[in-house]
């Protein structure tokens, strides 16, 4: 089968191999893949940011229909079209595993990173981390499900976020529009902050249910936070674009003893004023990824039709226009670039 696998680090570390299709397990289902999406991490593989048991096959945001499932596998069937979560392996032993926190094992694989991922053409899951799709959703919007699971985990399941609240999302990209979106129908007054380049983007965010968007290189994005909230500031903040003038500028927007939800990936390290939000009580959490959980959240709401997710898909490409995809990507062209297999 055909895959798009990161063979060694620097440049020319990433080509098109004919690799074996997996074989399964008694406790696993072969899928066929249908669409898989580029995240973040997948760039960070790219460029050696992130670490990766080369060689591999990248890709864990994807969608596809059951071809076999393996002899102990019970409630799936030939033709099941599913999504599933990203660690393929965990040990079942360590606290984390123990308490459901499965991205947190001692011992956990990814999908794309430490085990071969889903820019293939098959892929082999462990049934237990597989979600049926509703009849509702397409496959395309279905391989969303995952990095919307990931929003579900920061602003539905960490953060404390409260209807009536002011919050400000910085980054208006794939993960940030979710963001908003969830937001909104948690019922918050959502400012989104963007740059010149995301003219585009804050017209969506707007289109999605933004109350207000702020361009923080032609504005003063203190004084119009000041003016939406009655000089309060926000009381929570979510950095989604992985860069550290937004976590800055996201750590001064909020208020005393408001909360900051790191949610993009950096992939490096930055400076963080720790004094500042110390002295001012400002409280930081993150979330990495998503669990069963914010799953099982991810789908309702898609099944549901609460989450307008289709405008997010830029482009699907083949496999073989991997460069041009990961171009798109890294340039940020647009926002959720697809391989459609």
């Amino acid at each position: 089968m055909r895959a798009l696998c990161k063979v060694h680090e620097g440049d020319g570390g990433v080509e098109i191999r004919e690799v074996p299709a997996p074989k399964i397990k008694e406790d696993e289902l072969l899928v066929r893949v249908s669409h898989v999406g580029i995240c973040g991490t997948d760039m960070h593989v790219v460029r050696d940011e992130y670490p990766a048991n080369l060689p591999v096959i990248m890709g864990h945001e994807f969608s596809g229909t059951v071809c076999e499932t393996g002899s102990g596998v019970s409630g799936f069937t030939a033709g099941d079209r599913i999504v599933s979560m990203v660690p393929g392996y965990t040990c079942g032993r360590c606290r984390f595993c123990q308490e459901g926190l499965l991205l947190q094992c001692t011992e956990r694989k990814s999908f794309g990173s430490g085990m071969d991922g889903a820019m293939a053409e098959y892929i082999a899951v462990r049934a237990d981390r597989v979600f049926k799709i509703p009849e509702q959703v397409q496959l395309r919007e279905a391989a969303l499900i995952e990095p919307i699971g990931c929003c579900v985990r920061s602003v539905l399941e960490i953060s404390r976020l409260r209807a009536g609240d002011y919050v400000y999302v910085s980054g208006p990209g794939a993960m940030g529009q979710i963001v908003v979106q969830l937001a909104k129908i948690s019922g918050a007054n959502v400012t989104v902050g963007g740059t010149d380049v995301d003219e585009n983007r804050l017209s969506l965010a707007k289109e999605l249910g933004a109350d207000h968007v702020v361009n923080v290189q032609q504005e003063d994005v203190f004084k119009k936070a000041a003016d939406i909230t009655g000089g309060e500031m926000y009381d929570v903040v979510y950095e989604c674009a992985g860069a550290q003038p937004s976590a800055d500028t996201c750590l001064r927007l909020l208020r005393k003893c408001g909360q900051y939800v790191q949610v993009g990936l950096f992939g490096r390290q930055i400076a963080f004023d720790m004094d500042h939000a110390l002295i001012n009580q400002k409280h930081i959490v993150n979330s990495f990824g998503s669990e069963r959980s914010s799953f099982a959240t991810a789908i309702r709401l898609m099944k549901d039709g609460l989450l307008k997710v289709d405008r997010l898909i830029s482009r699907e490409y083949s496999l073989e226009e991997w460069q041009d995809a990961f171009a798109a990507a890294f340039e940020k062209t647009g926002y959720k670039i697809m391989f459609k297999l």
